[in-house]
C-alpha cells in the first residue's frame, strides 16, 4: 500500500554488499533478508527499548526532524513501519539532540532488502538516513573500524576508488571522555578515506558520496547518507501543508483538541496497521473508522485527508464520530464542510440522539467522503449497538485534559475505562486501536495500556508526549515566581497507546 521511499544506485548497492562482507553480522542479515520471511509477534514494537541505547550497533541510522515534544512519537511511527513490514527488529533510540529535540534512530533489520517499502523511517519525519560504514566507542576504535572496512572495500575489483566524497559532522552529545576536537577527528577520518574530497559545492554531483561523522555520548559513527526519492514525498507534503493551513482556519476551535501534528502521525500509523492486520488490501474496499470522543474533529479530518491522499487501493472511508458535548459535535460537522468544501449536510434526531451527516467527494482525490457525527454518550451508543456494525479501526483522544467536557467525571469515576470496554465490543478482530490519554500518573485509577491488556488486546507500542524526562533548556530570562494554582497544577503530558484487537 505504501510506495518505496528510497532509491538505491548501483554504486550504493555494491557498497552495501561489500560492507556486509566485512561485517559477518551484517552479511547474515542480508541473507535473511533475501531468503527468509519471518513471522512477527504482535508485540514486536512493545519490546523495543524506550530509553537511549548505548550498546546497540545499528546497520542504518536516521535523524528525526526538529520535533519539540514529539520525538518519541516519530520513533514509535518508525517502529510501526518496521512492524507492518513483518520485521521483528525494532528501531532503537541512540541519542537525543537537546537543542533541536531530535532523535538519532538506529535500525538493524531487513525491511529495505526484503520488501518494496524502503527503510522504516518516514521521509517527512527525518532529516537524513544513512548506512553505517564504521563505528567505535572511542576515536581509535572508529579509525580501526574504518581501516578494516576500507581494506575490504577498496581492494575489490568491482569498485572504482576514484570517486569523490564530502565529509560533514553532526554532534548529538560529546563522546564520554572526549580528548579531541571536531576538526582533529574529521582530519583523522579523512586520511583513511579513498577517493578525492570535494572542496567546493559546485563540484558535487549525483555520483558524489556524502559521508557524515555522527557523535553521541557513547559512540562515534561514520555513515554514508542514502539518497531519498522526494518526488512523491514532495507532493504528499504539499497536500499536508495545505491541510494544516486549512485546519488552522477551521470555523470551530476547541481548546481541548489534540495537536494536529499528533493527529496526522497517529492516523498515518493507523492507516498502515489497517492494511497490515486482517484481510489483504482490495480495491474499492470500505473502511469504517470510529472516533468515540471526536471533539472538534481533529482525528476525523486527518483521517479523511491522509486516506484520500495516500490511498492506493481506492478505499472508501466511512467515518463515525461521537461527542457528548453538543458544541463539539456540531462544530466538528461544520469543520468538515469547510475543510473539504462539502455542501450537503443533514441534521437529524432519533433514538440515538442528534446526528449530523456530511457526505460528498473530495475535490483533490475525487474519492467519496461520508461522515456521521453523533451528539451523545459514546459508551451508551456503543453498548446499544446503535451504530450498525463493526469498525476496521478506532482512534480516540480520551477525556484527560482539564479543558475536556468530561474531565470532572474522569477524575472521580473513570469514564475512559468504560469507553475502552465498549470499543472492544465494536472493533473487528485483529484491527488496530490508537488512543491518546492522560499521563500514567499513579494517582489516577485509569491506565490505558493496563486496561487494554485486561481486555485481551495485544500491545503494539506506547510513548509519552513529551518524552519522559523532557524539559526545555533554561533561558536567561528572569523566571516568574508567581503562578496561579491552575498553571501550577496543569498537566499537558499525554500518552499514545497502540493496540491490536484480539483475534
Amino acid at each position: 500500500m505504501f510506495p518505496k521511499r528510497y532509491c538505491y544506485s548501483a554504486k550504493l548497492a555494491i557498497t552495501l554488499i561489500i560492507i556486509a562482507a566485512a561485517h559477518p553480522t551484517s552479511s547474515n542479515a542480508f541473507k535473511q533478508a533475501s531468503y527468509v520471511k519471518r513471522k512477527v509477534a504482535s508485540n514486536a514494537v512493545d519490546h523495543a527499548s524506550t530509553s537511549i541505547t548505548s550498546f546497540y550497533s545499528p546497520q542504518y541510522v536516521a535523524k528525526t526532524t526538529e520535533s519539540f515534544k514529539l520525538a518519541d512519537l516519530f520513533w514509535l511511527q518508525a517502529n510501526v513501519m518496521a512492524y507492518c513490514d513483518n520485521d521483528q527488529s525494532a528501531v532503537q533510540k541512540l541519542a537525543f539532540h537537546r537543542p533541536t529535540a531530535s532523535l538519532l534512530l538506529g535500525y538493524n533489520g531487513t525491511s529495505s532488502n526484503s520488501s518494496d517499502q524502503g527503510l522504516p523511517f518516514p521521509t517527512n519525519r527525518v532529516q537524513y538516513v544513512g548506512v553505517v560504514v564504521a563505528s567505535g566507542a572511542t576515536a581509535q576504535d572508529l579509525l580501526d573500524c574504518i581501516k578494516t572496512t576500507s581494506a575490504s572495500f577498496f581492494t575489490s575489483s568491482t569498485t572504482n576508488c576514484n570517486y569523490s566524497w564530502t565529509l560533514d559532522c553532526d554532534t548529538f552529545e560529546p563522546l564520554a571522555g572526549r580528548q579531541f576536537t571536531t576538526s582533529m577527528i574529521m582530519c583523522a577520518v579523512s586520511r583513511h578515506l579513498s577517493g578525492e574530497p570535494v572542496l567546493g559545492r559546485d563540484d558535487i554531483d549525483d555520483e558524489t558520496i556524502s559521508y557524515l561523522l555522527v557523535e553521541t555520548s557513547s559512540k562515534l559513527y561514520l555513515i554514508q547518507k542514502l539518497p531519498i526519492d522526494n518526488q512523491m514525498h514532495d507532493t504528499y507534503q504539499e497536500n499536508l501543508n495545505r491541510f494544516r493551513q486549512e485546519w488552522a482556519r477551521r470555523p470551530f476551535q476547541y481548546s481541548g483538541a489534540v495537536n494536529i501534528e499528533i493527529a496526522i502521525t497517529v492516523v498515518d500509523m493507523l492507516q498502515r496497521l489497517v492494511s497490515k492486520n486482517g484481510e489483504e488490501p482490495k480495491d474499492n474496499r470500505r473502511i469504517r473508522l470510529l472516533d468515540p470522543t471526536c471533539g472538534s474533529g481533529s482525528f476525523l479530518a486527518a483521517a479523511a485527508q491522509l486516506w484520500n491522499s495516500n490511498n492506493h487501493q481506492n478505499e472508501s472511508l466511512d467515518i463515525v464520530g461521537i461527542d457528548s458535548n453538543f458544541k463539539c459535535s456540531d462544530g466538528a460537522s461544520k469543520n468538515f464542510c469547510k475543510l473539504f468544501g462539502l455542501e450537503r449536510i443533514s441534521e437529524e434526531e432519533d433514538s440515538r440522539g442528534k446526528r449530523w451527516t456530511v457526505s460528498g467527494v473530495d475535490p483533490q482525490s475525487e474519492l467519496p467522503i461520508r461522515t456521521a457525527i453523533y451528539c451523545g454518550d459514546s459508551a451508551e451508543l456503543l453498548s446499544s449497538k446503535s451504530l450498525y456494525g463493526e469498525f476496521d479501526c478506532v482512534v480516540s483522544n480520551l477525556p484527560w485534559n482539564r479543558n475536556t467536557f468530561e474531565y470532572e467525571q474522569e477524575t472521580s469515576n473513570c469514564k475512559s475505562t468504560e469507553i475502552i470496554t465498549r470499543i472492544a465490543e465494536v472493533v473487528k478482530p485483529g484491527k488496530p486501536v490508537i488512543v491518546v490519554s492522560g499521563s500514567n500518573d499513579p494517582a489516577l485509577s485509569f491506565n490505558a495500556k493496563r486496561t487494554f491488556k485486561e481486555l485481551g488486546f495485544d500491545i503494539v507500542g506506547e510513548v509519552t508526549i513529551p518524552p519522559a524526562g523532557f524539559s526545555l533548556p533554561e533561558s536567561g530570562k528572569k523566571k516568574n515566581t508567581v503562578a496561579s494554582d491552575r498553571q501550577t497544577n496543569r498537566n499537558s503530558n499525554c500518552v499514545v497507546t497502540i493496540v491490536i484487537a484480539p483475534r
